[in-house]
């Protein structure tokens, strides 16, 4: 209990902590017209350094799990940018919805234009809260050698999950015969909110060791970003992860990867921790892979001009992550000027260099997904590795601080910081539940099929216009694809730009929230 309790205590002091003063929105309310088929919203807004403000309106019809932003030619009065009204009102047309309004989650959002600051965020990474996470997490983390201690710490990140306000859930898997689960949590974007930036590393350990690098460091950093990073809000989302069964071979961040990934996220860059504390100036102290001179001759080569010293942070992406790794370098120079980094690309899914997929990072790159793995260098650097020697005291809190530092500002640059406050409405009881019942005789059809992959989707038969969501998967179910369209009454079309598929067949499934229609395709060339 003493565990918990400490945790909850550094996430509070945390939330005491934060500078940003966001604008407050209040909803005064909500009527309906369903001759017109309108929802008028009346609002007030309070900030004490603003009198302009940009208003923007979501919806969800999820029960409030995801929220889409509202097209302003949807809405009118008192929203879009440089709003002069603290009281103001605004209506929704929802003539086009599909599925029913009373459904609907309403949210209206504003921000003040302020700054936000990232090097404040920075600025609060603190080493000695690394030290607490990392006492409370060191142990033995396996689900046969120590399954209880393995227990405690799934349940701790998921208690600082909930304690920061994340939208937290249990991701479950079997392996080995055995129950095991990643924990999850998301800190939803004020603007885009499907765009997702991912945080995370593994909390399981081997036998034999008390995983203090190996990957306590690692737990500690991303609960140390969550702290921070959940103080404020972005424009888009980010998500926190502890995944097990690493050590059995990557099987947390595979199944996450499988099946854990949410329809409306698009999951934009992942920063993967995996050993981040292991820090040595001395020559020599650092080694390298077999082939890394030849693979990446310019970072064998510094490594090679500052004596092999183990004094930097390796950012491993591959070539579709180069962006993801500009980011990082940008980053770490503007505000860790003190932290060494070095940084490769491997080609493809990094199969020609299999150190460098040793971790949760490669399964992101089997999906498709850039990703980085920011690493000591595990055994090519800390000989305590997968001994009974990795313990806290081995440790560099500065060096690991420094790294969560750069991987908490390269999150917050690609998220975007807002200086935003929201308030959220539920509209059951404003309209009939039968008002949006449509007709369930219409149909999907694609041309040209077998083609390049760029598609014609035309809707036939339709009584009315409706917006679905269209989404293209596999043979194997893994979803490839998810937009948003508009069709109108009788029939209409949109187009789908898929030619960056490869050759082979797939499913197009038309949904709205009362019923969907499916039809396969090929992409031949």
């Amino acid at each position: 209990m003493k565990l918990f309790s400490s945790l909850l205590f550094l996430f509070f002091a945390g939330w005491m902590s934060a500078q940003n003063t966001p604008p407050s929105v209040t909803i005064a309310s909500v009527s309906a017209d369903e001759v017109a088929q309108t929802i008028t919203v009346n609002y007030s807004i309070e900030d004490a350094d603003s009198d302009t403000f940009g208003v923007w309106v979501k919806i969800a019809a999820d029960g409030g799990e995801f929220f889409e932003v509202v097209s302003n030619d949807q809405l009118s009065g008192d929203v879009g940018d440089n709003v002069i009204a603290t009281q103001g009102s605004l209506t929704w047309d929802y003539s086009n919805f599909a599925g029913n309004v009373g459904d609907v989650r309403f949210m209206v959002v504003a921000t003040d234009y302020a700054e936000v600051s990232i090097a404040d965020m920075v600025a609060q990474v603190d080493e000695a809260q690394l030290l607490a996470y990392l006492t409370d997490i060191i142990g033995e983390r396996h689900y046969q050698a120590a399954p209880d201690h393995l227990e405690e710490v799934r349940n701790y990140i998921a208690t600082a999950f909930n304690a920061a306000g994340l939208s937290t859930e249990d991701h479950d898997f079997m392996h080995a015969n055995t129950p095991m689960r990643n924990v999850i949590g998301r800190h939803a974007g004020m603007r885009d909110e499907a765009v997702t930036y991912l945080i995370d590393g593994h909390f399981d350990g081997v036998p034999d060791s008390p995983g203090a690098d190996d990957n306590g460091s690692a737990v500690a950093g991303v609960l140390e970003a969550l702290r921070i990073l959940s103080q404020y809000h972005f424009e888009h989302s980010l998500r926190f992860i502890g995944f097990d069964a690493e050590e059995l071979g990557l099987i947390g961040s595979l199944r996450y990867v499988q099946n854990g990934i949410k329809p409306y996220e698009e999951i934009a860059g992942v920063l993967n921790y995996e050993m981040i504390g292991y820090y040595d100036d001395a020559p020599n102290s650092q080694l390298l892979p077999a082939g890394f001179d030849l693979l990446f001759p310019d970072a064998a080569q510094a490594i090679i001009d500052d004596e092999y010293r183990g004094n930097f942070i390796t950012v491993v992406g591959n070539t579709a992550s180069n962006p993801l790794i500009a980011a990082y370098e940008s980053a770490a120079e503007t505000y860790v000027p003190d932290l060494r980094v070095i940084s490769v690309a491997v080609p493809g899914n990094g199969s020609i260099a299999p150190d460098l997929r040793r971790s949760d990072h490669a399964r992101f790159w089997d999906g498709g997904f850039q990703a980085l793995m920011l690493t000591d260098g595990a055994d090519f650097r800390n000989f305590n590795y997968h001994t009974p020697d990795d313990v806290i005291e081995t440790l560099d809190f500065t060096f690991m601080a420094n790294v969560v530092k750069a991987t908490l500002a390269t999150a917050a640059e690609l998220a975007i910081p807002i200086s935003a406050g929201s308030a959220i409405t539920d509209l059951d009881g404003l309209v009939a539940v039968t008002e949006h019942s449509h007709d369930r005789q219409w149909e999907v059809k694609l041309f040209p099929n077998p083609g390049d992959g760029l598609l014609s989707v035309v809707v036939t038969n339709s009584d009315r216009a409706f917006r679905a969501r269209l989404e293209v998967y596999d043979l194997s179910g893994r979803e490839l694809h998810s937009s948003l369209a508009l069709f109108t009454q009788g029939t209409s079309g949109t187009r789908l730009d898929l030619r960056h598929f490869a050759e082979g067949s797939y499913i197009l499934v038309v949904n709205t929230p009362e019923l969907s229609r499916s039809t396969g395709f090929v992409v031949k060339r």
